[in-house]
């Protein structure tokens, strides 16, 4: 694997030791470019989704890679600037041979998707499911790794209905200002007018407030009985919940989409977790999910900490899912024969029905418009002894 800081390559070299990694050098290398923040502002998702990748390449390459050819992959820093990014890119696109790139956001993907269109044409991912990405007109070589944001809230408003009587839900949402927070409020809206539900209250806040209480105020008026928070990191939507509480009104089921599914977060906010419902789009832990790549994440922690409790960093099966994303479309491809091109992977891809992920999605899955269009809702539960434990509320549901 090479590594690339701030631009700059950095070859390591390295020796796995394992059985059948002599195997997977012998057939010329198949290279992936991968860029996410490691040193910036999203370095707390980047760097988990950096193991993730190399973790993956690792463990495929131990086993004789694809189809007998090794991974060769760069991991690159982009400090979370597009400008850096497309920097990246150019120069990986430049040494030649790239049949995958990861991006490590929307901009990312806003930024290169034109020139790749135009003139590289290889398959990409990213740390991003944003709606817009989901269309193959104009992101052709671009599929998402789970429901777009705006299918996440779909499927939160679409549990609501199936647990509860629709005429005594009031629901409102709060979402930040940046393009995530944005996206997908028109679809829960949509899903709650088909579905019969009355949206009581939509505000939006900066993706970081010094104060809350006015929003919070605004929920206690419009009385809601659930809670869409989207679009945040871990700020705004704690300080609002326990605001929310001390108005006497924690008998509200608050919800979050994917990004605050982070067990290791979950933990410092164990005043407000209780209860908290979430939508995930892969397995985070190896105790719920069942199959062979979860076994192997599973072997892989506990190889690194025999105290490993099954929780798994959401960037790291992030970059896992894109791994073994781009690896299914390489071994489909290689095996018909076919050239290593963006179009032959897209065109895998497309074709991919019944995709078993091996326990990281609880039902086989395909790329559907150009994403994995499933989703389970997850309610995180504290015990008396202040243990933080997660389960599934809903089954594996797949996007209408």
């Amino acid at each position: 694997m090479r590594y690339a800081m701030k631009g700059l390559a950095v070859a390591i070299a390295t020796t796995l030791g394992l059985a059948g990694a002599a195997t997977a050098q012998d057939g010329e290398p198949i290279v992936w470019s991968v860029n996410v923040d490691l040193s910036g502002p999203a370095s707390y998702g980047g760097i988990p989704q950096a193991d993730g990748f190399e973790s993956y390449v690792e463990w495929r390459n131990a086993q004789g890679g694809i189809n007998g050819r090794p991974i060769d992959l760069t991991v690159t820093d982009t400090t979370f600037s597009v400008d850096v990014a497309a920097a990246n890119f150019r120069r990986a696109m430049a040494q030649g041979d790239v049949s995958f790139v990861f991006g490590d956001s929307t901009g990312m993907m806003q930024a290169i998707s034109p020139e790749n269109n135009r003139e590289h044409r290889v398959l990409t991912g990213a740390g991003s499911f944003a709606s817009e990405l989901a269309d193959p007109e104009r992101y052709p070589y671009y599929f998402v790794a789970g429901a777009t944001y705006g299918d996440q809230l779909r499927l939160l408003v679409r549990h609501i209905s199936e647990t509860e009587n629709v005429e005594d839900v009031r629901l409102a949402i709060m979402h930040s200002t940046i393009s995530l927070g944005r996206d997908g409020i028109e679809d829960a809206r949509e899903e709650a007018e088909a579905l019969g539900i009355e949206i009581v209250e939509i505000q939006q806040s900066n993706f970081v407030e010094a104060d809350v209480s006015t929003f919070a105020l605004g929920l206690r008026a419009a009385r809601p009985t659930h809670v869409i928070f989207h679009g945040y990191s871990f700020a705004v939507w704690p300080e609002t919940i326990r605001l929310m509480q001390d108005f006497g009104m924690g008998d509200i089921t608050f919800m979050t989409t994917m990004w605050q599914n982070e067990y290791e977060k979950l933990e410092e906010l164990i005043d407000v977790a209780d209860g908290l419902v979430m939508i995930k789009v892969f397995e985070t832990d190896t105790n719920l999910g069942e199959g062979e790549m979860i076994d192997v994440i599973e072997q892989i922690h506990m190889e690194r900490d025999p105290d490993f409790d099954g929780n798994v960093r959401l960037g790291f099966m992030d970059g896992w899912f894109n791994a073994m994303m781009a690896a299914e479309a390489t071994e489909d491809v290689l095996n018909a024969g076919l050239e290593l091109t963006g179009d032959n992977l897209v065109a895998a891809l497309e074709a991919l029905e019944d995709w078993d992920t091996g326990g990281l999605i609880g039902i086989p899955v395909d790329f559907a418009g150009h994403e994995v269009g499933v989703g389970q809702v997850i309610q995180w539960n504290v015990a008396e002894d202040g243990t933080l434990s997660s389960e599934a509320i809903s089954d594996w549901i797949e996007v209408e």
